[in-house]
């Protein structure tokens, strides 16, 4: 059956509702698998309510969403995905315990806290699962899934994902901060043969001197870990929201020509493996 893949959002930091933003698309990080008929969602960005009313109408209930990490891009669609709050759904969210004593459900009760939200997690009509582990750690998310994990240099940690299924890998590697005088070694061995990787590539190598300390990456880096880890391409993703349509426009186009296995996530977009 292989890997289907759709990016319901692909933008970084913040939401960008603007028209020279459609192109490529202004929703924050999102991007739905369907594996061996079951959904799985990496990360709770913006792009999740979008995604949320579609498996309404699809009739999907069994829900697995693995994290990168708990920055405010990256699980702005949560409190408004309509599935939490319908009897009959179970959402299994998975993360890396890097949060000192907090627990996977501690954060996502703290995102959903009267302060911030009307609707609190003990009122969530759906069944919620919340499941913690360590970088580095391996797991099967269900039969025929097999799920391993990377740390990356991002503030407070984030998650790589290498999801193999089907005879075909997925890397999902966003919010990432590359050293440019050392590859992350260990990130090309989680890339290895990969099928296709999703990598960050939020801002140019000319930016990126002032960015130090942010946790990003830029497109030369990820194709550069992408030729050394064999990988077969490159899906750019997670753009800074200074960057519209025209810049992101010019950064796939430099891409490309210097490795054709690059290409720009877009809004929408669809891949099957």
């Amino acid at each position: 059956m292989g890997l289907r893949i759709k990016f319901w959002g692909v933008r970084g930091s913040v939401s960008c509702a603007y028209p020279d933003y459609l192109e490529f698309g202004g929703n924050t990080s999102c991007v739905e698998l369907e594996i061996m008929g079951r959904t799985v969602i990496l990360d709770a960005g913006t792009g999740m309510l979008w995604l949320g009313n579609d498996l309404l109408k699809r009739g999907v209930r069994e829900i697995a969403i693995l994290m990168s990490h708990f920055h405010n891009d990256h699980t702005g669609g949560l409190n408004y995905f309509k599935p939490i709050y319908i009897p009959g759904h179970t959402i299994t969210i998975k993360a890396a315990l890097n949060y000192g004593d907090l627990t996977v459900e501690d954060l996502i009760r703290h995102h959903m806290m009267e302060e911030l939200h009307p609707v609190q997690y003990d009122h969530l009509a759906s069944t919620v699962i919340c499941e913690g582990f360590h970088a580095g750690d391996e797991f099967d998310l269900f039969e025929g899934v097999r799920v391993k994990t990377y740390g990356l240099n991002h503030p407070a940690g984030s998650t790589a994902y290498r999801i193999e299924a089907e005879g075909k890998v997925l890397v999902y590697a966003t919010d990432t901060e590359h050293d440019p005088d050392a590859p992350n070694l260990g990130l090309v061995e989680h890339m290895r043969d990969a099928d296709l990787v999703i990598y960050d590539t939020t801002y140019t190598e000319a930016e990126l001197p002032s960015k130090l300390g942010w946790g990003h990456s830029t497109w030369n880096e990820g194709v550069k870990l992408c030729q050394m880890a064999n990988a077969k391409r490159m899906a750019m993703f997670h753009y800074s929201p200074d960057y519209n349509d025209d810049v992101v426009r010019s950064m796939v186009s430099q891409a490309t020509a210097t490795w054709p296995g690059a290409f720009g996530a877009k809004e929408g977009m669809e891949i099957e493996l």
